[in-house]
């Protein structure tokens, strides 16, 4: 095996087996196989952007959505109708399955921020993005996962990569 962790060109190796109490050795010959020299697929993405992170485009043609949360993004898994849903920080940058709901809806309003130890911080205006998921067991849909923008800027980037799915 080479450095970089790709198969060499050595196609055959030798096999041990153990019979009636000896070490036999035969050659095992395996297909060969091409070196990869994709180094820009190596990791199933044609490009990658910055942070490491695959290219927009390949991520829009995937169902996924960059979500930044260093820049006002909240997010919460339990929303409740009555306005009290408690929105807590995304740390970091997550990459969103879009597809995998079964409806999007959007509302505009004031909604309520917690910190990082989910305890209550403030009222802020914003915009939320609401991922419907359908309940075999129940027979509806209902929000699985809701995202709460309080920066425009970000929510804009956000919908126009909705956009292209």
């Amino acid at each position: 095996m080479e450095h970089n962790g790709l198969l060499s060109n050595n196609a055959c190796q030798t096999h041990l087996k153990w019979v009636n109490g000896f070490t036999e050795t035969s050659p095992i010959c395996l297909p060969s196989k091409r070196k990869r020299n994709d180094v820009n697929t190596a990791n199933g993405h044609e490009e990658d952007g910055p942070k490491g992170f695959p290219s927009k485009e390949s991520l829009r043609k995937r169902g996924f959505v960059l979500i930044d949360g260093q820049r006002g993004v909240f997010y919460s898994e339990s929303w409740e109708p009555n306005g009290s849903t408690l929105y807590l920080p995304v740390n970091g940058s997550l990459l969103a399955n879009i597809e995998k709901y079964d409806q999007i809806s959007f509302e505009q309003g004031c909604f309520c921020i917690g910190n990082a130890a989910g305890g209550f911080q403030q009222k802020v205006q914003g915009q939320v993005i609401h991922c419907w998921r359908y309940s075999e067991r129940e027979r509806k849909l209902f929000i699985a996962l809701s995202y709460l923008f309080t920066n425009e800027q970000v929510f804009q980037e956000v919908i126009s990569t909705l956009d292209c799915l």
